[in-house]
């Protein structure tokens, strides 16, 4: 089975010339971050809008992916926007298609998770019209061409959000990277504050960036209720945490910050929107 794209054309160029040549803008598009840390990257935090409004600051994290040896697969986690599946969605494709060509996915992986983590479950229908793990996947490509390097993907979207299910998959993930051996990094895709005026998302999503940069996953779901911040994919970012914190990381780093208002003018009702790496 192949999953098609469902947003090529929407949130980024259905051809693969002209996707490929605005990739490149939004690296070309980036700032030197002064980060001194020779660790390899365990997980990055992405937004998952279109790439006209949160491509530059994704690629602020995938510029730093770029400079490493990038791993066998990448798990990539997103949050369930069209309520179809079941609470942990793993795809059932064993190929994924973007306008620049097919991905494998991590058959294997996804198995042997769907066998160790009692929350999974291998369902498709989560994954048919869900645009936030697909948005990514250009950018993987992109980096992996210039790298002439192979890689295989495990996307899982989650539907039912609770910490303690996320944590559990965490574990889960880090078990079977290591039962089978396998070198893989998290991506977790997420947006910030949907739909509050400018002042207001960036008062709230420094709330998240915080926890984020703290790797604290507790005091992140804590701001998420006390504050009722409309983070799609929480649930991602704490995944991504506490994984990153069983492989060894020691520091997190906040890449980037832009909301939608800085492309389309109007800082009435914007969607925040950060890229940050945990090493």
């Amino acid at each position: 089975m192949i999953r098609q794209t469902c947003v090529a054309g929407l949130f980024y160029e259905a051809d693969e010339e002209l996707l490929t040549r605005n990739i490149e803008l939004l690296f070309n598009g980036v700032e030197d971050v002064d980060i001194s840390d020779e660790n390899s990257i365990k997980s990055i935090v992405v937004p998952h809008a279109g790439y006209v409004y949160s491509g530059r600051t994704a690629a602020y994290a995938f510029n730093e992916l770029s400079r490493e040896n990038l791993p066998d697969t990448f798990i990539i986690i997103g949050p369930n926007h069209t309520g179809i599946g079941d609470k942990l969605s793993l795809t059932n494709s064993k190929i994924w298609n973007t306008p620049l060509g097919d991905i494998d996915v991590d058959v294997e992986f996804i198995n042997k998770l769907n066998e160790v983590d009692l929350n999974c479950t291998i369902d498709e229908s989560a994954h048919i019209r869900e645009h936030s793990i697909e948005v990514e996947l250009p950018f993987l490509q992109y980096i992996a061409r210039n790298k002439n390097k192979d890689f295989r993907i495990v996307p899982i979207i989650i539907k039912y959000q609770h910490p303690q299910l996320c944590k559990q998959l965490a574990k889960s993930i880090h078990e079977v990277s290591n039962q089978l051996n396998r070198k893989i990094m998290i991506i977790a895709s997420t947006d910030l504050t949907h739909y509050e005026d400018s002042d207001t998302a960036k008062f709230l999503d420094t709330k998240v960036m915080r926890a984020i940069d703290n790797m604290d996953s507790d005091d992140l779901f804590k701001q998420i209720v006390e504050y009722d911040i409309t983070m799609c994919g929480y649930g991602p970012t704490i995944t991504a945490i506490e994984y990153s914190k069983l492989s060894g990381a020691k520091n997190s780093y906040i890449l980037n910050y832009s909301n939608s208002g800085d492309v389309s003018g109007d800082y009435d009702s914007v969607v925040g929107y950060t890229s940050a790496m945990i090493k």
